[in-house]
C-alpha cells in the first residue's frame, strides 16, 4: 500500500469524524490511578528530531494550550504493539524473557532504519507526524515480529 494514500486516508476519514464531533479524548491521561499497561516496541528518535519537534510543538501551543502534547521522553516510532494496553495487565503475568528472546530473534541484521518524518496527519484521537521508510528495514522487522509471535504460544494482540 502506499504509505501516502495511507496517510491521506486516514486524515480525510478522521477530519469528518472530528467535524462531527467523533472524537477520542483520552480521560485518563492525567490519572494517577489509570492501570492501563501493555507492550510496545519502539524507537526512539535522536535529539535532534525530538528537538525539531518540540519546535512544531512550539507553534501547536500557541493555537491550543490546552492540548496533551508529548515531552521528549515520551516521543516514539512504534514497531509493533505487542500486547494493546488495557486495564490491570502487570508484567508479572508473563515471561518477559521470553518476549525478549522472541524480540531478538525477529530483529534483522545490521538494521540501518531511515525514516524521513513529513508532514502531519490526523486520526479522531490526536496528530501525528508522517514517517516514511528510506528502505524495507522496518517493515521487515515488523514481518518477522508478526511471523515468530504467531507461531509462539505467548499473550499477544
Amino acid at each position: 500500500m502506499d504509505l501516502e494514500y495511507h496517510y491521506q486516508d486516514l486524515y480525510e476519514t478522521s477530519i469528518k469524524k472530528i467535524k462531527a464531533d467523533d472524537y477520542q479524548i483520552d480521560t485518563l491521561i492525567h490519572d494517577p490511578t489509570d492501570k492501563r499497561f501493555g507492550i510496545t516496541l519502539l524507537i526512539r528518535p535522536s535529539e535532534e528530531v525530538k528537538h525539531n519537534i518540540q519546535k512544531f510543538l512550539k507553534h501547536l501551543k500557541t493555537i491550543d494550550p490546552n492540548q496533551y502534547y508529548y515531552e521528549n521522553s515520551d516521543i516514539h516510532i512504534t514497531v509493533m504493539s505487542i500486547i494493546s494496553c488495557y486495564n490491570g495487565f502487570n508484567l508479572d503475568q508473563i515471561d518477559i524473557s521470553k518476549y525478549i528472546e522472541v524480540i531478538k530473534k525477529s530483529i534483522i541484521e545490521q538494521p540501518l532504519l531511515e525514516i524521513e518524518f513529513k508532514g502531519v496527519t490526523a486520526s479522531p484521537s490526536c496528530i501525528m507526524l508522517k514517517g516514511f521508510m528510506k528502505n524495507n528495514s522496518l517493515n521487515a522487522i515488523r514481518d518477522n515480529l508478526r511471523i515468530h509471535f504467531k507461531n509462539s504460544s505467548l499473550e499477544q494482540s
